[in-house]
């Protein structure tokens, strides 16, 4: 895929394909390195277990910040309505670590399969707000258009059909993200499984 898309290569599919350029450029490459990410982790769970916390190392938020209810977009105020919310206040992040994942705004998840063919049905997040002390997705539905073989994706569109999810949810079928690719004007979602 990668040559396919020079010029949209996100960074993860750049560091795979061309990692061992890089290496042969300019030595190891120690920006990319995570060992403070991985230490800690390590000293999280070492304090979780040693102490018996309360401490959920399974959800950890990042960019936390306060919301009104009437600064979110009338759509997504129709939804909290329809679902019979009624809170003026919410905690909203960007990014949520939730049983191991990083999920983000603007992602894409696996919601269910259907049909015979075990077509996916995405979604792709919009918020991800603290309802009544739980967080919950707000996503909007993709509809698939068809499968691609060229490019090894599913073309998609964009249904503005919202619909409000719990993190599990989003976990069940496929437990990680999916980006969006854009090629000459319409969108994709490369599903493949690690």
């Amino acid at each position: 895929m990668a040559h396919h898309l020079p010029d949209l290569i996100i960074p993860k599919i750049h560091f795979v394909t061309e990692y061992l350029i890089t290496i042969n450029v300019n030595g190891p490459a120690t920006r990319f390195w995570s060992f403070t990410l991985a230490k800690r982790h390590q000293l999280r769970q070492c304090l979780m277990l040693s102490n018996k916390n309360d401490y959920n190392i399974c959800t950890e938020i990042t960019l936390l910040k306060t919301i009104q209810y009437s600064s979110l977009p009338i759509p997504v105020q129709r939804l909290l309505t329809e679902n019979d919310i009624n809170q003026n206040i919410f905690d909203e992040c960007k990014t949520i670590y939730y049983k191991n994942v990083m999920m983000m705004r603007q992602s894409v998840f696996v919601e269910r399969l259907v049909d015979v063919e075990e077509e996916p049905c995405f979604v792709s997040i919009l918020y991800f707000l603290k309802i009544q002390n739980i967080w919950k997705a707000i996503v909007e539905h993709l509809q698939v258009i068809g499968f691609n073989e060229t490019l090894w994706a599913y073309e998609i569109e964009f249904c503005k059909t919202l619909d409000l999810l719990d993190l599990d949810q989003l976990l069940h079928i496929l437990p990680h993200g999916l980006d969006i690719y854009y090629v000459q004007g319409s969108a994709y979602v490369n599903f493949y499984l690690v």
